[in-house]
């Protein structure tokens, strides 16, 4: 009787460990499916992330009608603004650092826009230094005289004496440059092209004609990352690199 008794004791006990070790098993391979699981959705994620890490409507806008660059080699990125503005200024450095970095199938156009008629004198200076040859010596300077100086300018023909001390440009040469028909239509068209791509504020970026970067973006890193995103974009388009 004993004897059977410690039999049935082993083989209860037996079963018992038997399915013990079956939870176990079941347990470590449900927690191994789970992390497969959670691994694959942490990777899909990444991946979903990345590819929309610069939303169309949020980061950048798509402008309803295109504005033709009549440049077929280059990415040109316009970038709008105005002397006076304080954004445009604080803007200036993340937009020089990435001149300095960018491929060379992408190119700047600056666009300096008419918003006020305090405005239209600086955007006269900058077409007519553009005309001169003189913005690579005196945009970022002017920038400064404005705002770290404090300098103010009424007339195109006070700008024309600064644009004389900082270059040893004839005043006169200038002024008769900013006051030709030439520069008129430089102006009207500088005005025409901001209006065409429905830009309503300053510092602004369009790419290539076709796409906006946000105003709301607060960081101007992002700006820049956005910047470069629409530019690559834009040249796998155009085939000037691969896809």
């Amino acid at each position: 009787m004993r004897i059977l008794l410690l039999t049935l004791f082993l083989s209860v006990f037996l079963i018992s460990c038997d399915q013990d070790k079956q939870q176990k098993n079941t347990t470590e391979n449900q927690s191994n499916q789970t992390n497969v699981i959670e691994q694959t959705s942490e990777a899909s994620n990444t991946s979903q992330n990345a590819e929309e890490e610069y939303k169309l409507g949020v980061d950048y806008f798509e402008l309803p009608t295109p504005y033709p660059t009549e440049n077929e080699s280059q990415v040109v990125v316009y970038e709008f603004f105005g002397y006076t503005c304080p954004h445009c200024f604080h803007f200036e450095p993340f937009l020089n650092k990435w001149l300095a970095s960018k491929p060379d199938y992408a190119v700047l156009t600056r666009v300096p826009l008419n918003f006020h008629p305090s405005w239209s004198i600086y955007q006269q200076a900058y077409l007519t230094a553009q005309t001169m040859g003189l913005v690579d010596k005196t945009h970022s300077q002017l920038f400064k005289a404005l705002h770290e100086e404090h300098k103010r300018f009424q007339t195109i023909d006070e700008l024309a004496s600064w644009y004389e001390d900082q270059t040893g440009v004839n005043k006169d040469a200038f002024l008769s440059t900013a006051e030709s028909f030439i520069l008129d239509s430089a102006q009207r068209k500088a005005d025409n092209i901001g209006f065409k791509m429905q830009i309503s504020g300053t510092p602004s970026l369009v790419v290539n004609g076709k796409y906006k970067v946000s105003n709301k973006i607060k960081d101007k890193n992002k700006t820049i990352e956005v910047l470069n995103y629409l530019v690559e974009k834009e040249a796998a388009s155009m085939g000037l690199v691969s896809k």
